[in-house]
């Protein structure tokens, strides 16, 4: 009996750390229209990082760590999806769903914009044309 309600707590515990797991990694669903509320570039790692903000007000930070301008194709994308949950930075693989993701993310931001890339659009405009041009 007492194996068994300590089998029964651990599925429990495994089950509750792969669904925290799943809410800190998955790219979340902004609610359009979709701003770019923020945008860095980081010379020590040659990082460019955008915030994006939802109408709802969640925010979801992502960003390339590489060269950019010369070699696009082995930028490294990487995100926090929750950050005022948990600061955890998330490296999906290229190509990977996760960047697939991300890219449809940024197309539906693209796509309502209104205005020309400039200041911090002009940084996630970057970030969405190299993702597009490796998947």
């Amino acid at each position: 009996m007492v194996k068994s309600i300590a089998l029964a707590g651990l599925i429990v515990l495994l089950l509750a750390l792969i669904v925290f797991q799943y809410a800190i990694t998955s790219v979340p669903s902004l609610e359009p229209p979709i701003t770019v509320s923020d945008a860095r570039h980081v010379d020590d790692n040659n990082s460019l990082l955008v915030s994006l903000t939802g109408s709802d007000g969640q925010r979801f930070t992502l960003g390339l760590r590489g060269d950019i301008e010369d070699k696009p194709e082995e930028t490294a994308l990487f995100f926090i999806s929750r950050p005022n949950l948990v600061p955890y930075v998330y490296w999906p693989g290229f190509r990977s769903n996760d960047e697939k993701r991300v890219l449809n993310l940024l197309a539906s931001w693209e796509k309502n914009r209104k205005a020309p890339s400039e200041g911090a659009e002009h940084a996630a405009y970057q970030i969405y044309s190299v993702l597009k041009d490796r998947n």
